[in-house]
């Protein structure tokens, strides 16, 4: 499988992938009634969709239980190639990733939008964000400047 883009997320160190043109995978969204869960860790369960050449080819949700170990397991054992979730602990993202299966954090949004733009490819806008999350070069103060106690 090919990627257009590949790049690191800073705050993980963990690749995330942006396939506009992908071959058959499965991709794993954890779930909170029609969204996506804002927290994987947390999540009780998870919409397992097959993506073929032509598009979504079947959907199946399971129930997540257990401890984190678990989860990553469970989502090798269902052969997921993706993970688009919310946030995600740094521990379990680890353990996902030592499955292979990519993963695409701090996304929100219905799961069928969602779907709609990872399949098109425009899943890294703003619009799709979690709330809150801001990449690590906007955390970095300009010019030095800090906040000096009001002056």
């Amino acid at each position: 499988m090919s990627y257009r883009y590949l790049r690191k997320t800073p705050f993980y160190g963990i690749a995330i992938a942006h396939h506009p043109y992908m071959a058959r995978t499965t991709v794993a969204i954890p779930v909170w009634g029609d969204q996506v869960s804002t927290v994987f860790d947390f999540a009780r369960n998870l919409i397992l969709v097959d993506i073929g050449a032509s598009g979504e080819t079947g959907r199946t949700e399971i129930a997540l239980a257990g401890p984190p170990v678990m989860r990553a397991a469970r989502l090798a054992q269902n052969g997921a190639g993706v993970l688009i979730c919310g946030a995600i602990s740094r521990p379990l993202a680890q353990m996902v990733a030592a499955h292979g299966i990519e993963i695409i954090p701090f996304v929100r949004g219905s799961v069928q939008e969602v779907l709609e733009a990872y399949l098109a490819g425009g899943l890294r806008g703003p619009r799709f964000l979690l709330p809150g999350f801001r990449p690590v070069a906007w955390w970095v103060p300009r010019g030095g400047r800090r906040f000096r106690g009001g002056r």
